[in-house]
């Protein structure tokens, strides 16, 4: 005899994504963003090298004075190569402490990964 007014209580089954799966996806959606560093007469190669390291924790700070030598020399320089959402914090966080950054998507880069 079925219970009036209740729900099925049948089993009822754990059901989660696959995580590798979900991040899969997005990753494939996504792809790479650089985190693009733009030359400026403003800022000494220490301040710049200095933010690089604090914002981006991965970049040793030889890696970043790299960085900040090829932005001074050629107008612009790769700082890292990550997820659209990590590209997008890393260049509010150094715009923040005023540096000229802008984000682009790695597909229009001919080349390696650069930065990150």
């Amino acid at each position: 005899e079925m219970q009036p007014n209740l729900p099925d209580a049948g089993i009822a089954l754990d059901v989660r994504p696959d995580i590798k799966q979900d991040l899969k996806a997005k990753f494939d959606k996504e792809k790479w963003w650089r985190v693009l560093l733009h030359n400026d007469d403003i800022h000494t190669f220490e301040y710049v090298t200095s933010c690089l390291t604090g914002v981006v924790q991965h970049l040793s700070r030889r890696k970043a004075y790299n960085i900040t030598w090829e932005a001074h020399s050629s107008g612009q320089a790769t700082v890292a190569c990550v997820w659209k959402a990590a590209a997008e914090t890393y260049c509010v966080n150094l715009q923040q402490k005023g540096l000229t950054v802008s984000i682009a998507p790695d597909s229009k880069f001919e080349g390696n990964k650069g930065g990150g």
